[in-house]
């Protein structure tokens, strides 16, 4: 088949790829957790950006922006700040024992020594060291991501610019035999890996292009509104922001590197390219997170929604390129189940369609999949099973779409934070839809079915129709428990999105 991708970069050769990666994107990969796609699409948006690589000095400045593709033959560059002394300082000591290299280990102890020389204590009789824990601490309390990663793999909530953090990964004969206290506190810190992709595994760059597909059909004024409430969300702690360049900027001081350094003071990444034909559904994907962005909310929760909302789009964008790709009649049904009736046509249903949903999903690298290609890859299609049909089903499961979390009868389902996400979604702030609109909209964007009128619009089969009215009522309900659904007959029912300014 003959596969068409963005951007169009000279020279790049898709057929070289995975077969999934070929499908789907590069990349969209297994290990990535759900926050980290938010993670490293925020990296990308804050940095600076460029079409080909140029000298940073000429970019350094530019950041928090959706870039407009004027060449898509050249590669597109992002540089992120890696703000290594700032990592080290907040995950360091919190890290497993064993995932503790001496070397990390003094350089902190250098970065405190300093850090205790620019504090004054007055009143207290607290020491600094013991206010330099409490900032630790402070920064700690934000974690999103820490497990039993090394201090370098973990990440914080993006609630400030300052402590969005790229991936850096500390190879241990590195750290242990290649340096040592003779080595400059700048060769400390440019010897770490910034491209094995191994967490931030290109998924966050994957949803930008796609954001990017959106955008380039809505026009300026989206890009410019999306940028200015995306920048809004990540700035919502300033005091956060000042202590972050405050730890990070005395370690430089320490560090003292005489001019810009790459691998210290930035990073210089390079995009890849995604399906053409996400570009059907990017205008949704946009929409929706535009429309969420503009939604009054604190803003911790929001974070934990817009992470929410990536997940469910991505698993969006899979579904459609498989049924695109197997050339299917019909785009893959999202049957939502809501009753607790194990016997009911609807259970039925909803089990038949998530299990032939992950086989499409898994069926689309068939199409570019050969025998030459296992003789060259060990366990090539376990590997595509696990960044297809099983991510769908991790990424799923993590939010609650996929129910149950353990065990079989898989199906999906809506609990009241994915109902929200629909609500404020899919109706602007402010603003009311009739619920029947509503229903109208979670089946166009998603390929939601909940009630009887979607189902006969999927299905075109009216036999098992009244069992779906039990659906409907249940999420109505939701709905209204939730504080979104207003009565005004008893016949109509309006939804409306409260979270305006």
């Amino acid at each position: 088949m003959t596969l068409e991708f963005f951007p169009k970069y000279e020279g790049y050769d898709i057929n070289s790829q995975n077969p999934q990666i070929q499908i789907y994107g590069h990349r969209i990969y297994k290990d990535q957790t759900l926050f980290e796609y938010l993670l490293e699409f925020l990296l990308v948006f804050i940095s600076p950006k460029s079409e080909g690589q140029k000298d940073y000095l000429e970019i350094k400045s530019d950041g928090f922006y959706f870039n407009k593709i004027e060449d898509e033959t050249k590669r597109l560059h992002y540089y992120p700040a890696p703000k290594m002394g700032l990592k080290r300082f907040i995950f360091f000591n919190r890290s497993d024992q064993e995932k503790r290299f001496e070397i990390d280990r003094y350089a902190l102890e250098h970065h405190r020594e300093h850090l205790k020389q620019t504090i004054q204590i007055e009143g207290s009789n607290y020491d600094k060291d013991f206010a330099l824990d409490i900032l630790q601490d402070l920064f700690y309390g934000y974690t999103a991501i820490s497990g039993k990663r090394s201090w370098f793999a973990q990440s914080l909530l993006p609630l400030t610019p300052e402590i969005i953090f790229s991936e850096s990964i500390g190879n241990k004969k590195t750290r242990t035999e290649n340096l040592s206290k003779e080595d400059t506190f700048l060769n400390i810190d440019r010897e770490f890996n910034f491209s094995q992709h191994m967490f931030m595994a290109r998924g966050g760059e994957v949803y930008y292009l796609h954001v990017l597909q959106g955008l380039n059909k809505l026009g300026n004024d989206y890009r410019n509104h999306l940028s200015k409430k995306l920048k809004e969300m990540i700035i919502s702690i300033p005091q956060l922001s000042a202590l972050a360049n405050y730890i990070q900027g005395e370690w430089e001081e320490v560090v003292d590197a005489p001019v810009i350094q790459q691998r210290f003071h930035y990073i210089d990444k390079k995009m890849e390219v995604i399906p053409k034909d996400y570009e059907n559904v990017a205008h949704y994907t946009v929409e929706e997170l535009n429309n969420l962005l503009s939604s009054e909310l604190d803003a911790f929760e929001k974070v934990e929604l817009v992470g929410n909302l990536i997940a469910i789009q991505i698993i969006r964008m899979m579904t459609y390129r498989s049924t695109t790709v197997l050339n299917l009649k019909d785009r893959q049904a999202w049957i939502i189940d809501l009753t607790k009736n194990t016997q009911g046509s609807i259970r039925k249903k909803a089990v038949q369609g998530y299990q032939q949903l992950e086989e499409n999903v898994f069926r689309a690298i068939y199409r570019v999949y050969d025998e030459e290609m296992a003789k060259t890859k060990k366990n090539i299609l376990q590997d595509a099973a696990k960044d297809t049909s099983l991510l769908i089903r991790k990424l799923g499961k993590d939010i609650g779409l996929v129910i149950p979390p353990t065990g079989g009868s898989m199906r999906m389902s809506l609990n009241e934070n994915l109902v929200k996400i629909l609500v404020l979604t899919l109706i602007k702030p402010g603003e009311r839809l009739l619920f029947t609109t509503f229903l109208r909209l979670c089946y166009e964007h998603y390929n939601i079915v909940i009630g009887p009128k979607e189902a006969e619009r999927h299905f075109e089969d009216i036999s098992f129709l009244n069992d779906f009215n039990e659906n409907e009522h249940i999420f109505l309900e939701i709905l209204r428990n939730s504080g979104f659904l207003r009565n005004l007959s008893d016949a109509t029912s309006i939804v409306e999105n409260p979270f305006k300014r």
